[in-house]
């Protein structure tokens, strides 16, 4: 008696670790979180992979408090946008109702400052209408390419002070 029941737990946890597995497995497509909409994705953005539009702020969608360590974070893509998330209490937050945050995330991108400058900051080279083009904390920021975006993500506030500079060199020139 005691082996069956045994074996029953452990064909119980397999089951629902395959389960668990095979859920991880579903592609996560903007569609498909729209169906979800009241849903946190359960897996994170899939590593390597470039969200069109990524996480646009230093702080949290949810208590505007600045967000730690990228290794800490709940990350996961919603509607098309990419979202980070201190804790599981703002997923939680989050989950019930995802509206005015995402909102949050469309208006930065719909209304950011434009990009003030012609070459890619990472690498140099000239910007072209394949440019990769994303927002963060209020400004439009065109890369040569989407692989640029990971020394991007290595020191933002690099990136932002080379596009402060450029900002004003351009209405200094346009005076």
């Amino acid at each position: 008696m005691k082996n069956k029941l045994s074996l029953l737990v452990w064909a119980l946890v397999f089951a629902l670790l395959g389960a668990l597995w095979a859920a991880s497995k579903q592609p996560t497509t903007p569609a498909a979180a729209t169906a979800k909409q009241s849903a946190v994705p359960a897996s994170p953005s899939a590593a390597g992979k470039v969200p069109d539009h990524p996480y646009p702020f230093a702080t949290s969608v949810i208590s505007d408090e600045k967000l730690g360590n990228a290794s800490t974070l709940i990350t996961f893509e919603q509607d098309g946008y990419e979202v980070k998330l201190a804790s599981q209490a703002e997923a939680g937050t989050f989950k019930k109702n995802p509206t005015p945050y995402l909102a949050k995330i469309e208006d930065a991108y719909k209304n950011a400052k434009p990009c003030p400058y012609s070459v890619c900051p990472v690498m140099g080279d000239a910007l072209d209408n394949d440019a990769y083009i994303f927002v963060y904390e209020g400004r439009q920021f065109k890369l040569c390419c989407d692989s640029c975006l990971e020394d991007f993500q290595k020191d933002p506030d690099k990136f932002v002070k080379m596009w402060d500079t450029a900002a004003q060199t351009a209405a200094v020139d346009k005076k």
